[in-house]
């Protein structure tokens, strides 16, 4: 009789300890299988986002970034993708500061500083972009300037803007294809250029006269 309820005991205990192992078994099974679940929803979630265009870089570290002023640890392969982008920001970001000048100008303002940096919106979003002071006040007063001047003074803006423009994209080591001046402010058709030297004074142009240094 003895022999029997000991008998019990021992099958009872042996089948509890099955039952404890094979719910621990089957517990671990259901978090791996959780997790692995939720990895790969984070995964998909990750992939659907919207990638930054300029690898999270915005403003002065971006220019920093494109202008060979890169971070330790960046990998400058990385740029090679990033100037098809940047020059269409470069290239907004000028176009803004020449209209911002134009607005201003045709509201009777005769001076201004431009913001740096500004906010561009393009087709991926709207990004911080940051260009040096002097070359953005050169672009801006070259919009401002232009609402008043007359076609003779338009020689020496074209001037500034063109050159303020080019140093950018040279800094940046992207190629200007034609300058900003042609479509910003074209010279009207049928209008006889200027006469560019004084014949007294042959070596000195209108831009002589007009042009500051541009830093």
């Amino acid at each position: 009789m003895t022999s029997i309820i000991l008998l019990g005991i021992f099958l009872g205990t042996a089948a509890t300890i099955i039952l404890i192992i094979y719910l621990i078994d089957r517990i671990a099974q259901l978090e791996d299988l959780t997790l692995s679940v939720q990895t790969a929803a984070a995964q998909k979630k990750t992939e659907a986002a919207p990638q930054h265009p300029f690898l999270g870089y915005e403003g002065k570290a971006l220019w920093d970034v494109m202008s060979g002023n890169s971070p330790e640890d960046f990998n400058d392969d990385d740029v090679i993708a990033l100037k098809p982008r940047y020059e269409l920001l470069l290239k907004k970001h000028i176009e803004k500061l020449f209209a911002d000048g134009i607005k201003d100008g045709n509201q009777g303002r005769t001076t201004n500083k431009p913001k740096v940096p500004i906010d561009i919106t393009t087709l991926r979003g709207k990004f911080s972009s940051w260009i040096p002071q002097p070359s953005a006040a050169t672009i801006y007063n070259a919009g401002l300037m232009s609402v008043t001047a007359t076609e003779e003074d338009k020689i020496a803006l074209r001037a500034n803007l063109d050159n303020a423009a080019g140093m950018l994209f040279s800094r940046t080591d992207l190629e200007l294809q034609e300058p900003f001046s042609e479509a910003l402010m074209p010279t009207p058709p049928n209008v006889e250029a200027p006469l560019l030297t004084d014949p007294a004074n042959p070596d000195q142009t209108p831009e002589d006269e007009l042009l500051g240094p541009i830093t």
